[in-house]
């Protein structure tokens, strides 16, 4: 199933924490953008980066110190005001760097504009990785963070997908 079923089940399911405003919010990822000139555009690409980044993230910090440790961290960045060093934290310096320099390529965009928006932008995407969180048990499965974890497709393919479906799905 992917990702973005999943997100919608949740989105059904009045036990699970996410609502279609988190869909919304994903959508409005290009308004976040406005500086960068043909935001549509330009957030795929930079979804692509992330996810891939995130994905492998979250599978270490899973690894290292379990599936609690990881909805902790989703629901702590998922909250508007995540800072740049809760984001560095979360990747490790030295993957970071990686990311920033991997959006700058890929994007043309400059570093300082990509280290500005990323506070916004990691809030969104980490809202959508928590809508599968139950609402009254907070050690219960999180069906969308397991899909995102636990798909053989790659991060970055599985965010702009369901990109590209909340969008579709939204303007019907």
């Amino acid at each position: 199933m992917s990702l973005f079923q999943t997100v919608l089940e949740s989105i059904e399911n009045p036990n699970h924490a996410g609502s279609q405003q988190d869909l919304h919010g994903l959508l409005n990822l290009a308004t976040l953008l406005p500086e960068l000139g043909g935001a549509q555009q330009q957030v795929k690409p930079i979804l692509g980066v992330l996810g891939s980044h995130l994905q492998d993230a979250l599978n270490e910090q899973q690894q290292n110190s379990g599936q609690a440790a990881v909805q902790q961290t989703v629901s702590n960045l998922s909250q508007p005001g995540a800072g740049l060093q809760e984001i560095v934290n979360l990747f490790g310096q030295e993957r970071f760097d990686g990311l920033i320099g991997e959006i700058a390529q890929r994007t043309g965009l400059d570093s300082q504009l990509i280290l500005q928006f990323l506070p916004a932008l990691i809030p969104v995407v980490m809202k959508i990785l928590a809508t599968g969180t139950h609402q009254t048990d907070p050690q219960a499965e999180n069906p969308v963070l397991n899909n995102f974890l636990g798909s053989n497709q790659n991060g970055g393919t599985l965010l702009t997908e369901a990109f590209q479906l909340a969008s579709q799905f939204l303007r019907r």
